[in-house]
């Protein structure tokens, strides 16, 4: 939920959107052209990650710790696991895990990132819902395009929903999340 997936988030270094026509073949490098092949996935939210309900907002640091099942594809495969801290009154756990990330490189430095996973989010007794992330989809950039020194993926407004069950739970809520890695990572083919 917050940061799914990317993700969050969610949250490696980018995801599909585009036709695989017009996709590269994707791989995660350790500088601009070099060191390419990287599995290892650590990313931090550069602010607080927001779920936005009709009634509530949460807010939470996140972490993102996973590993690509490869070093290339299209698009290339992360699981990993969300750790959410700093929630306010509230508290967020991943459920189900692992998280899915999926980074599809479409150009230079930058990369269409979709994500997928389960947050269970609970507030003292005004909320107590879980929500999936499923087709969350956000921007990934390289270093070299990105604000962040060392790259980011950022979802804005994106829509999870509730799962069955819970306690005033909104049907959908909303996403935002920025997040970087903690190392430079670059995007290459």
């Amino acid at each position: 939920m917050l940061g799914l997936a990317a993700l969050a988030a969610l949250m490696a270094m980018a995801f599909v959107g585009a036709s695989s026509a017009m996709a590269e073949g994707t791989s995660l490098c350790t500088g601009d052209g070099s060191g390419c092949g990287s599995t290892h996935v650590h990313e931090t939210s550069t602010s607080k990650a927001k779920l936005l309900t009709t009634f509530l907002t949460v807010e939470c640091d996140v972490l993102f710790l996973g590993d690509a099942l490869s070093t290339l594809g299209a698009p290339l495969a992360i699981h990993g696991k969300f750790t959410y801290t700093n929630c306010g009154g509230c508290e967020a756990t991943e459920e189900n895990g692992p998280a899915e990330i999926k980074v599809l490189r479409l150009g230079h430095e930058t990369a269409d990132i979709t994500g997928e996973g389960l947050v269970h989010v609970v507030c003292g007794s005004s909320l107590d819902c879980s929500y999936n992330g499923v087709g969350l989809t956000g921007t990934g950039k390289g270093p070299l395009l990105s604000t962040a020194a060392n790259g980011e993926v950022s979802l804005q407004k994106q829509v999870t929903n509730k799962e069955a069950g819970g306690f005033l739970c909104p049907t959908t809520s909303k996403l935002d999340i920025t997040t970087t890695p903690l190392s430079a990572t670059y995007l290459g083919s």
